[in-house]
């Protein structure tokens, strides 16, 4: 599989905020996913972090979205539990900080319309999102040992 595409499980996507919306991969309901609100600071002004899920490992990766500017793409950066109590906000080229890399993330409408930006807190969620490059983090990137 080359990328990931991940369904919302939510009754009304015209209106369901996007830190309340559940994903599940369609082939794989056990991968799921869900934006969760992070004390980001400014770096990273969506105020969000993509918490998802591997069931079948039982891993759980963190991520930040970010907008790419002017190339018009937007990603995602790996980064460690925002829920832990010591967790900061990585710096923008700080690689210790984001395990995993950058992953491309391409949010989209009911309508399978792409959205100009990745989500911020307290927007109206992506009914679905595909991240192109996700199985090429996880493969090549993910340590052995981790939990």
């Amino acid at each position: 599989m080359p990328g990931l595409m991940m369904l919302a499980a939510v009754a009304s996507l015209a209106t369901c905020k996007v830190e309340n919306a559940v994903y599940r991969q369609r082939t794989a309901p056990g991968l799921t996913a869900r934006f969760v609100a992070a004390d980001t600071g400014p770096l990273w002004p969506s105020g969000l972090a993509l918490r998802m899920h591997v069931g079948a490992t039982d891993r759980t990766y963190w991520w930040l979205p970010w907008n790419g500017g002017s190339g018009g793409q937007h990603h995602l950066a790996s980064t460690s539990d925002v829920t832990a109590p010591d967790w900061t906000a990585p710096g923008p080229d700080d690689a210790r900080q984001r395990p995993l890399g950058d992953v491309r993330y391409i949010g989209v409408d009911a309508s399978y319309r792409v959205l100009p930006a990745v989500p911020r807190r307290g927007e109206v969620a992506p009914a679905h999102f595909l991240i192109p490059d996700l199985r090429e983090a996880l493969w090549y990137h993910t340590p052995p040992d981790a939990g």
